[in-house]
């Protein structure tokens, strides 16, 4: 709520000086009152009444040139976006007009594609086909792995329910979450060159050899980083399971299995709409998920996801337990019981208040884990249903994930029974 107020006085001061600077409070106003809207009063009024002023005038000041910039070095189309973003939330949470809503969404990413670089579809296809050569079925005799089972691996395509996951595992008193700072992102090359040059001596020990320092380098730099940057006290004792929650390492479980054939791997697998329209509609920071913000490199990518997860059941049948989104959020002490159950550890009953817990959620995804469990992102796309319809054809086959979740022992109630 004080940051609520702080920005609605920021934008109530705002004349010419400080528009340059109000930005950040349109969105983050925004935000706060769509998670709570009497946050502060008046707050859309006075959210919607500078921006009907504001946007008008900054179009006048990029008048066409979409690189031109305030004279602080702030992109003029960039400020345009995070003003179309906020009255995206005001449409669609407070007036529930999803015309004039998605037109401000559209308009807001078409902003941001102006200074992102193109989507290369080859580039992305060619990933997913090397590590299908890479990881056939044969490939597994040539080596043992660690016995570890210190890490947990959390994956799935992005706005998947992977930071509630996280939470959950994290809220037990033996488990720590580190979030996306995966100790494989970063290191897979060297990774990978050493099991390669190790493979390529014909001798099935050196290989077995490498694996093990592999996966004690993993483990070690793991436990090293919780030391140095957890804020938090377990008791000083070393927890006995990390989640590593990068959710681009769908693309490494063949490493991943080889270093730790033991280790349990996480699969969250939300409704594909869902999950793709909630990728959309969020404003990720330029980088690795640039393809979010159009519909074809979003479809895309959602397909390479769908490819390399069935080409690891192919090969691995098992080897990833899959955990549907809709049976986390419906039944959430049951399915939580069943992934405690697969870590190894004892049950606590504190973990089904995870949302209480004061640890920082460092993802787009904060708000909603902070609220517990809610059903609300269930069939949200639907509410969109018509705007999406050339997303929901460039996703084809894709639309529809005959997923069940597969920890074992789990079987869902009837009326989730039924979706399937």
């Amino acid at each position: 709520e004080d940051a609520a107020v702080d920005y609605l006085r920021v934008l109530e001061l705002d004349a010419n000086t400080l528009r340059i600077f109000c930005m950040d409070a349109y969105t983050g106003l925004a935000k706060i009152l769509a998670a709570k809207e009497d946050a502060v009063d008046k707050g859309w009024d006075v959210l919607v009444e500078s921006l009907d002023i504001q946007i008008p005038h900054f179009y006048q000041l990029m008048d066409g040139n979409s690189s031109a910039k305030n004279p602080h070095g702030q992109s003029y189309a960039d400020q345009l976006k995070k003003m179309h973003l906020a009255m995206f939330a005001y449409h669609d949470f407070k007036t529930k007009d999803t015309d004039k809503a998605f037109d401000h969404l559209s308009k807001a990413y078409k902003l941001k594609m102006l200074a992102l670089p193109p989507y290369n579809s080859a580039i992305e296809k060619q990933r997913v086909d090397t590590v299908k050569q890479i990881f056939h079925t044969g490939f597994w005799s040539m080596g043992a792995g660690s016995t570890s089972k210190t890490p947990i691996f959390i994956i799935g395509f992005v706005r998947s329910g992977s930071t509630l996951l996280e939470r959950i595992l994290d809220a037990h008193p033996q488990i720590v979450g580190t979030g996306e700072d995966s100790v494989m992102n970063g290191r897979l090359d060297y990774i990978r060159n050493e099991i390669v040059d190790a493979s390529k001596s014909g001798d099935p020990r050196e290989l077995a050899d490498i694996i093990d320092v592999l996966a004690d380098f993993v483990t070690d730099t793991t436990i090293d980083r919780w030391k140095k940057t957890s804020k938090t006290n377990k008791g000083q004792r070393t927890p006995k399971r990390f989640v590593d929650k990068m959710l681009t390492n769908y693309m490494n479980i063949g490493f991943i299995h080889l270093l730790f054939p033991n280790a349990l791997i996480l699969h969250v697998a939300r409704e594909p709409m869902d999950t793709i329209f909630s990728a959309y509609k969020h404003d990720f920071p330029p980088g690795g998920l640039d393809y979010t913000s159009d519909f074809q490199s979003l479809a895309h990518m959602y397909d390479h996801y769908r490819t390399i997860m069935d080409h690891w059941d192919n090969v691995l049948p098992g080897r990833v337990t899959h955990v549907r989104y809709n049976d986390l959020v419906r039944d959430m002490p049951t399915v939580a019981k069943s992934i405690i159950k697969a870590t190894g550890l004892e049950w606590h009953d504190e973990i089904l208040n995870f949302h209480k817990r004061k640890q920082a959620v460092n993802t787009l995804s904060t708000t909603q884990v902070r609220k517990g469990i809610y059903t609300d992102s269930i069939q949200a796309w639907m509410k969109y249903e018509e705007h999406l319809q050339p997303l929901v054809k460039m996703v084809g086959k894709n639309v529809e994930y005959l997923l069940k979740t597969s920890l074992e022992g789990y079987s869902p109630p009837k009326e989730l029974k039924d979706e399937l």
